[in-house]
């Protein structure tokens, strides 16, 4: 017996707030997702351009702030962080911004993403996903953050196993393009 799931949804009105790129923009992007470390050259090849409109083309990109950088994307565990968690980190509401960006500084932290409870206008939860060497190193950090910002009110931290991380997961096409793509599908 086999599971399928299919769904193709599109929201008009996250369209309506994309950047215009056409189809060799988005196929760049797809580049960059896949080998941050293409030349223009290989790129240019596999969108059909010469070196120079390549490079102009994501020179431009990197303007208007679609590419926000060019990263390598680092293997943890043999780097030795071998405790990979998820914190929730509840703040005064009145001081959630300021506690954002002093969540945005912490070292180790790789997502920070703010969560507000419907009904709960006295405090925000910021969620975040963290590495580090340890349990304790990461509970020394959150300790001293708590001890120093008044502003955090509770910190949960638990303890995940990292199966995988993708970082060209976002299908830019479907969005930025509106291509007739299936959101997600899986049979089994």
């Amino acid at each position: 017996m086999g599971v399928f799931f299919e769904t193709n949804i599109r929201n008009e009105a996250s369209m309506s707030k994309k950047k215009a790129l056409d189809s060799v923009d988005v196929a760049i992007l797809k580049a960059l997702q896949a080998d941050a470390s293409m030349t223009n050259q290989a790129i240019g090849e596999l969108v059909g351009l010469t070196p120079g409109p390549t490079h102009s083309r994501i020179k431009r990109l990197k303007e208007e702030g679609i590419i926000k950088g060019i990263h390598a994307d680092l293997d943890w565990t043999r780097l030795g962080y071998d405790f990979f968690c998820l914190m929730d980190v509840k703040v005064e509401a009145e001081r959630a911004e300021e506690g954002g960006v002093i969540l945005t500084q912490v070292p180790n932290i790789w997502n920070v993403c703010k969560i507000q409870e419907p009904g709960n206008d006295r405090e925000v939860t910021f969620r975040v996903w963290a590495v580090s060497d340890s349990r304790e190193t990461m509970l020394i950090i959150m300790g001293n953050l708590m001890e120093v910002y008044d502003g955090f009110v509770d910190v949960h931290v638990q303890e995940m196993e990292l199966l995988s991380r993708h970082p060209g997961v976002v299908n830019v096409g479907r969005v930025v393009l509106g291509d007739d793509v299936p959101i997600w599908s899986w049979e089994k």
